[in-house]
């Protein structure tokens, strides 16, 4: 019961978030010279829209992938009471083990790709239990620990690529392209949504199924929730941090992975594009739930599809509107305690208005007979 109520309120916040948030986005829309109402459509029918050789869905589906699995490494770190912002880096080394063996190894195809993703997990988690040993052995505060590790990856990945794994003397500094067999396959051409997003999905039950249903998870509810009690409980603390930080850096690295194979087929100087920050805020918004993280992914997805195919390109509207609009929900689950009070007290009193009118008609009817 309890959970539900508290899953509820997440939802509650998360949704008025998005509805505040698109009704400024609207002001600023209007300020443009365009009709609010048909930039939104404009925006929803290329965030999640059927027509073209290649459905905009099925695009922002694709484009889902990274941040449902950077939102749920975000999300483990939440479960746990540490608020690591190291995604980034984490993302960035699985995306480097992924290129690295995919040039070096010389194995069979089906034997490269597991181990490919295998280090990859493996990167990302190692990468993800230095904040954690960080924290919980020398007390070192894990936000600044994990700007530092962002630092340390995103400068290893421009000398890694301006040297070793560069491909060529070409203008930008980049990796040779993998072998064809080691492509992760897409169900539609052109589209980035393929095996890579079912891989995504089946890892959001997982986490599910673990976070509620093993006794893994239980600990680590009860070490984020009350530690002290945890602590009295005869849980190890220290041990269910760790654990759940090399889990979420794993899930971080393992975006990375998916991206090379899946997508870029290479890595070149940029790579590193904020996606393993995208995952904090998709955790926050989806109210540290994988169903949560999911949904919101996919929403923020479609925001930024949206903004470019639709926008941009018909509207002549900057797409840069659609990180505006993303600012704003993240600005106004932030605030919640603000606005909450003040939403809550109207929900309620309209609640009260319909009851009272349902109440109303019912027994004048009742009287009429």
């Amino acid at each position: 019961m309890k959970r539900g109520k508290r899953f509820g309120s997440a939802v509650f916040v998360s949704i008025t978030a998005i509805l505040l948030g698109i009704a400024f986005s609207f002001i600023l829309i209007a300020l443009t010279g365009v009709s609010p109402l048909k930039a939104f459509k404009v925006l929803v029918s290329g965030a999640f829209g059927f027509s073209g050789k290649v459905w905009p869905l099925l695009i922002t589906l694709g484009q889902s992938t990274p941040l449902i699995l950077t939102g749920l490494a975000a999300m483990y770190g939440f479960r746990v009471g540490v608020f690591c912002i190291a995604q980034e880096g984490q993302y960035v080394f699985g995306a480097v083990m992924a290129a690295w063996l995919g040039i070096q190894l010389n194995l069979p195809p089906y034997l490269m790709v597991p181990v490919i993703i295998a280090a990859s997990i493996l990167a990302g988690g190692l990468y993800g239990l230095i904040p954690g040993l960080l924290k919980v052995k020398l007390g070192v505060n894990e936000i600044i620990s994990s700007i530092m590790l962002n630092n340390i990856a995103t400068l290893a990945l421009e000398y890694l690529v301006a040297f070793p794994l560069r491909a060529d003397a070409g203008q930008k500094a980049q990796s040779a392209v993998l072998d064809q067999a080691l492509w992760l396959p897409q169900f539609v051409k052109g589209s980035r949504w393929g095996i890579s997003f079912v891989i995504a999905i089946l890892l959001v039950i997982l986490s599910y199924l673990y976070i509620w249903k093993t006794p893994g998870g239980y600990e680590m509810r009860m070490v984020g929730k009350a530690p002290m009690f945890a602590r009295y409980g005869g849980i190890k603390s220290e041990r269910v941090v760790l654990r759940t930080m090399f889990i979420g850096g794993g899930l971080a690295g393992l975006a990375g992975c998916m991206e090379i194979l899946g997508n870029y087929h290479r890595i070149m100087t940029g790579f590193s594009s904020g996606l393993g920050f995208d995952g904090l805020s998709v955790a926050m918004l989806g109210g540290s739930h994988p169903f949560g993280v999911m949904l919101v992914a996919i929403l923020l997805a479609g925001i930024r599809q949206g903004a470019q195919l639709g926008l941009q390109i018909n509207l002549k509207i900057p797409r840069e509107l659609g990180g505006v609009l993303i600012a704003l929900i993240i600005f106004f689950v932030a605030t919640e305690n603000v606005y909450r009070p003040v939403v809550e007290m109207t929900c309620k009193k309209v609640s009260n208005f319909f009851q009272r009118s349902y109440k109303n008609i019912r027994g004048k009817k009742e009287s009429a007979q």
